[in-house]
């Protein structure tokens, strides 16, 4: 089951490109070209955004993870051999998790386009906002302090970064105004 888990995630890598080559191409057909203009700006911003927490999380917290739970167990007198499919099971969602969690600022700045929120009310709960990101990062890392501070951090900055998204990032047709009919 691992040989095929690991090759079916090492297809899934590779074919990745060519597959979201001909979802775009599906799903282009049908936006109009200021929709497009959306499409092009933001999903480099999603990539990079992705690729930077996966990037921290394989390289510098995933260490101190495993570190950090091998000790526990050493501390315990618990002689553990994890079973090759749960390491690889963790190793493939706490990446996941990073990446995903790093599209905060793009969320906040979606949320703000369509009317959900302001920018005011961005600002004005940033306490509440600082205190929920320690939830979220309490519980999607394991139970280090090291882990969850380096994925904590890191969203607290992404929050503020989203906050200023919103504040200076113009305002174009199509996304959080009337949409555009070109006739």
């Amino acid at each position: 089951m691992i040989w095929l888990k690991a090759g079916l995630m090492i297809g899934a890598v590779l074919s990745s490109p060519m597959v979201f080559y001909h979802l775009w191409g599906f799903v282009a057909a049908g936006l109009y070209a200021h929709e497009r203009k959306y499409v092009y700006t933001f999903l480099p911003v999603s990539v990079i955004l992705f690729a930077a927490g996966v990037c921290l999380a394989f390289f510098f917290v995933l260490y101190y993870v495993l570190n950090f739970l091998l000790q526990f167990n050493a501390g315990m007198n618990v002689d553990i051999q994890p079973r090759l499919s749960y390491y690889m099971s963790f190793v493939l969602l706490l990446p996941l998790g990073f990446g995903i969690a790093f599209q905060l600022p793009l969320l906040m700045l979606f949320l703000e386009r369509i009317g959900l929120f302001t920018v005011q009310a961005y600002v004005s709960s940033w306490r509440v906002a600082i205190l929920v990101i320690c939830m979220v990062a309490m519980i999607l890392t394991p139970a280090d302090l090291t882990s969850m501070i380096a994925l904590a951090v890191p969203l607290v900055f992404l929050y503020f970064l989203g906050i200023a998204m919103c504040k200076y990032l113009p305002r174009g047709p199509g996304l959080g105004s009337a949409a555009l009919d070109p006739r």
